[in-house]
Protein backbone atom coordinates (compact mmCIF):
# COMPACT_ATOMS: atom_id res chain seq x y z
CA UNK A 1 0.00 0.00 0.00
CA UNK A 2 1.30 3.55 -0.69
CA UNK A 3 1.34 5.57 1.72
CA UNK A 4 1.71 9.75 1.99
CA UNK A 5 3.87 12.15 4.26
CA UNK A 6 0.23 12.61 5.94
CA UNK A 7 -0.39 9.10 6.59
CA UNK A 8 2.38 6.71 6.60
CA UNK A 9 1.78 6.63 10.41
CA UNK A 10 -2.51 6.18 10.14
CA UNK A 11 -2.16 2.93 8.47
CA UNK A 12 -0.44 1.19 11.24
CA UNK A 13 -3.04 3.12 13.57
CA UNK A 14 -6.23 2.11 11.80
CA UNK A 15 -5.15 -1.72 10.87
CA UNK A 16 -4.81 -0.89 7.26
CA UNK A 17 -1.39 -1.98 7.44
CA UNK A 18 0.91 -4.12 10.16
CA UNK A 19 4.37 -2.71 8.83
CA UNK A 20 4.89 0.64 7.56
CA UNK A 21 8.40 1.46 5.70
CA UNK A 22 8.57 5.32 7.22
CA UNK A 23 10.54 8.23 7.11
CA UNK A 24 11.51 9.95 9.98
CA UNK A 25 10.38 12.02 12.00
CA UNK A 26 6.65 10.72 12.81
CA UNK A 27 4.87 10.32 15.68
CA UNK A 28 6.19 7.27 17.30
CA UNK A 29 3.77 6.96 20.45
CA UNK A 30 2.27 3.74 20.29
CA UNK A 31 4.61 2.58 17.97
CA UNK A 32 7.94 0.12 17.67
CA UNK A 33 10.41 1.64 15.83
CA UNK A 34 13.59 0.13 13.91
CA UNK A 35 15.65 2.45 11.91
CA UNK A 36 16.78 0.56 8.85
CA UNK A 37 19.08 3.19 7.15
CA UNK A 38 19.91 6.83 6.62
CA UNK A 39 20.01 8.78 2.75
CA UNK A 40 21.33 12.02 1.79
CA UNK A 41 18.94 14.85 0.72
CA UNK A 42 18.83 17.17 -1.68
CA UNK A 43 16.82 20.21 -3.28
CA UNK A 44 15.09 20.57 -6.12
CA UNK A 45 15.12 23.92 -7.80
CA UNK A 46 13.92 24.37 -11.07
CA UNK A 47 15.96 23.93 -13.86
CA UNK A 48 17.05 28.10 -14.50
CA UNK A 49 17.52 28.64 -11.18
CA UNK A 50 20.22 30.78 -10.42
CA UNK A 51 21.85 27.61 -8.16
CA UNK A 52 21.07 24.88 -10.81
CA UNK A 53 24.33 24.79 -12.19
CA UNK A 54 26.43 24.53 -9.25
CA UNK A 55 27.55 20.82 -7.58
CA UNK A 56 25.91 21.14 -4.58
CA UNK A 57 24.92 23.99 -2.19
CA UNK A 58 24.60 25.00 1.31
CA UNK A 59 22.07 25.74 3.33
CA UNK A 60 23.02 29.52 3.81
CA UNK A 61 22.47 29.38 0.51
CA UNK A 62 18.94 28.44 0.64
CA UNK A 63 17.91 30.79 3.56
CA UNK A 64 16.20 33.46 0.63
CA UNK A 65 14.34 30.65 -0.87
CA UNK A 66 10.64 29.89 -0.17
CA UNK A 67 10.33 26.38 1.09
CA UNK A 68 7.52 24.21 -0.28
CA UNK A 69 7.38 22.49 3.16
CA UNK A 70 6.37 22.35 6.23
CA UNK A 71 9.64 24.26 7.91
CA UNK A 72 10.17 21.56 11.05
CA UNK A 73 11.00 19.50 7.93
CA UNK A 74 13.90 20.83 7.33
CA UNK A 75 15.31 22.53 10.63
CA UNK A 76 18.65 23.34 9.34
CA UNK A 77 16.52 25.36 6.96
CA UNK A 78 14.33 26.62 9.10
CA UNK A 79 16.73 28.20 12.12
CA UNK A 80 18.19 30.73 9.16
CA UNK A 81 15.28 31.27 6.83
CA UNK A 82 14.60 34.52 6.30
CA UNK A 83 11.11 33.87 5.25
CA UNK A 84 10.39 33.04 8.61
CA UNK A 85 11.51 36.04 10.26
CA UNK A 86 8.97 37.75 8.56
CA UNK A 87 5.85 38.61 9.81
CA UNK A 88 3.90 35.82 7.41
CA UNK A 89 5.28 33.63 5.83
CA UNK A 90 3.93 33.00 2.03
CA UNK A 91 1.35 30.36 1.84
CA UNK A 92 2.34 26.75 1.25
CA UNK A 93 -0.18 24.47 -1.28
CA UNK A 94 -1.21 21.39 0.06
CA UNK A 95 0.76 18.67 -1.27
CA UNK A 96 -0.27 15.04 -1.76
CA UNK A 97 2.35 13.55 -3.71
CA UNK A 98 5.91 14.26 -4.87
CA UNK A 99 4.84 14.92 -8.53
CA UNK A 100 2.63 17.63 -7.29
CA UNK A 101 5.98 19.27 -4.97
CA UNK A 102 7.87 19.05 -8.01
CA UNK A 103 5.05 20.89 -10.42
CA UNK A 104 5.08 23.27 -7.68
CA UNK A 105 9.42 23.78 -8.16
CA UNK A 106 9.14 23.82 -12.26
CA UNK A 107 6.58 26.65 -11.65
CA UNK A 108 9.19 28.80 -9.67
CA UNK A 109 6.84 28.70 -6.77
CA UNK A 110 9.89 27.77 -4.36
CA UNK A 111 12.49 24.83 -3.33
CA UNK A 112 11.72 21.35 -2.23
CA UNK A 113 13.85 18.82 0.19
CA UNK A 114 13.79 15.41 -0.70
CA UNK A 115 15.42 11.95 0.04
CA UNK A 116 18.04 11.34 -2.88
CA UNK A 117 16.37 8.27 -3.96
CA UNK A 118 13.06 9.86 -4.16
CA UNK A 119 14.93 12.81 -6.66
CA UNK A 120 16.57 10.15 -8.56
CA UNK A 121 13.04 8.31 -9.07
CA UNK A 122 11.25 11.19 -9.65
CA UNK A 123 13.28 12.81 -12.40
CA UNK A 124 12.18 15.43 -15.03
CA UNK A 125 13.81 18.06 -16.97
CA UNK A 126 13.16 21.34 -15.70
CA UNK A 127 13.79 20.52 -12.13
CA UNK A 128 17.52 19.83 -10.75
CA UNK A 129 18.87 18.06 -7.68
CA UNK A 130 21.29 19.69 -5.67
CA UNK A 131 22.94 18.02 -2.72
CA UNK A 132 23.05 20.01 0.49
CA UNK A 133 25.86 21.08 2.86
CA UNK A 134 24.60 21.26 6.13
CA UNK A 135 21.20 19.08 5.99
CA UNK A 136 21.42 16.08 7.98
CA UNK A 137 20.07 12.84 6.17
CA UNK A 138 16.80 11.40 5.71
CA UNK A 139 16.10 7.95 8.35
CA UNK A 140 14.01 5.40 7.19
CA UNK A 141 12.27 2.68 9.34
CA UNK A 142 10.16 0.20 9.65
CA UNK A 143 6.88 0.91 12.45
CA UNK A 144 4.48 -1.15 13.73
CA UNK A 145 2.14 -0.68 16.95
CA UNK A 146 3.69 -1.35 19.94
CA UNK A 147 0.34 -3.66 21.20
CA UNK A 148 1.04 -5.71 18.28
CA UNK A 149 3.07 -8.96 19.30
CA UNK A 150 2.89 -10.94 16.04
CA UNK A 151 6.15 -13.32 15.43
CA UNK A 152 5.62 -12.41 11.78
CA UNK A 153 6.08 -8.48 12.00
CA UNK A 154 8.72 -8.97 14.26
CA UNK A 155 10.30 -12.02 11.73
CA UNK A 156 9.66 -9.79 9.00
CA UNK A 157 11.80 -6.42 11.08
CA UNK A 158 14.58 -8.32 11.82
CA UNK A 159 15.03 -9.78 8.30
CA UNK A 160 14.71 -6.29 6.76
CA UNK A 161 16.96 -4.81 9.05
CA UNK A 162 19.57 -7.62 8.46
CA UNK A 163 19.41 -7.57 4.99
CA UNK A 164 19.91 -3.56 4.34
CA UNK A 165 22.86 -3.84 7.04
CA UNK A 166 24.62 -6.66 4.96
CA UNK A 167 27.74 -5.66 3.38
CA UNK A 168 27.04 -5.18 -0.51
CA UNK A 169 29.03 -7.24 -3.05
Amino acid sequence: MRTSWDDQVEVLRDGRADVSVVRLPVDQEGLEVRPLFQEPRVVMVPAEHRLAGRSSVTVTDLAGEHLLQDPDAVPEWRDMAVELRGRRRPDVPVVHQVEEKLELVAAKAGVCVLPLSTATFYTRPDVVALPVEGIGPNEVALAWTASRRSPLIHGFAQAAAETLTRPRP
